[in-house]
């Protein structure tokens, strides 16, 4: 008579084995579930609420940087306008100024060619006879004239008058210890002042004259 074998839950092992694996069974249950808890597990999302005050100082802050920003170019603007017109303003007083100076120098030279230059002093002529000297005293334009031979001894004397470079001598010499001549001469002084150039008049004849100054 054969044997039937027997169930694997009639044995010991057997038996733990199914309390272990029911153990198992309920922990994993118990986690899915959030502690046998079987409602709805969808969290409601919190919905944050734009805050207005916040926005509003920041759009506040950005207005008052954008007015001080633009007070700046402004300052800056009027800054650059005030310096181009005292740039202009300094340019037309330069130009005026140059203007001054320019008629002054102008009037100067102009003026220095019509003014009387001091021909005092001793002149000297030397001609085919001999050598003369010619005092000079100038007093404005009117002229004194002394005239003196090599031994120092006045042979004639006589007035004149300068006019700018002009010069117009008249004066009267000795001939033959018995009578006068009377002698004119016309007369114009070089750039440098040393020296009288031109024509010697007398009654019946003309000549030219130099004198250097000494």
């Amino acid at each position: 008579m054969s044997e039937h074998p027997k169930s694997f839950f009639q044995s010991f092992t057997g038996v733990i084995t199914a309390i272990a694996s029911l153990i198992v069974a309920i922990t994993g249950l118990y986690a899915a579930t959030d502690g046998f808890n079987f409602g709805s597990n969808t969290q409601q999302t919190e919905i944050v609420e734009p805050n207005n005050e916040q926005d509003h100082l920041t759009q506040l802050q950005n207005l008052k940087r954008q007015k001080e920003i633009d007070d700046l170019r402004i300052q800056q603007e009027k800054r650059n306008l005030l310096a181009q017109q005292e740039i202009a303003a300094l340019k037309a007083q330069l130009h005026q100024t140059a203007q001054i100076e320019s008629v002054d120098v102008s009037y100067q030279q102009t003026n220095s060619q019509y003014a009387t230059p001091n021909i005092s002093g001793n002149w000297t002529l030397t001609n085919q006879i001999g050598t003369y000297v010619f005092v000079i005293e100038q007093n404005g334009n009117q002229l004194s004239v002394q005239e003196y031979d090599s031994f120092n001894n006045n042979v004639g004397s006589g007035n004149g008058v300068i006019n700018g470079t002009d010069v117009e001598l008249n004066w009267t010499e000795p001939y033959l210890f018995v009578m006068t001549i009377d002698l004119e001469a016309d007369l114009t002084l070089n750039a440098s002042g040393t020296l009288l150039s031109g024509t010697m008049y007398s009654e019946e004849s003309q000549v030219p004259i130099r004198l250097y100054r000494q």
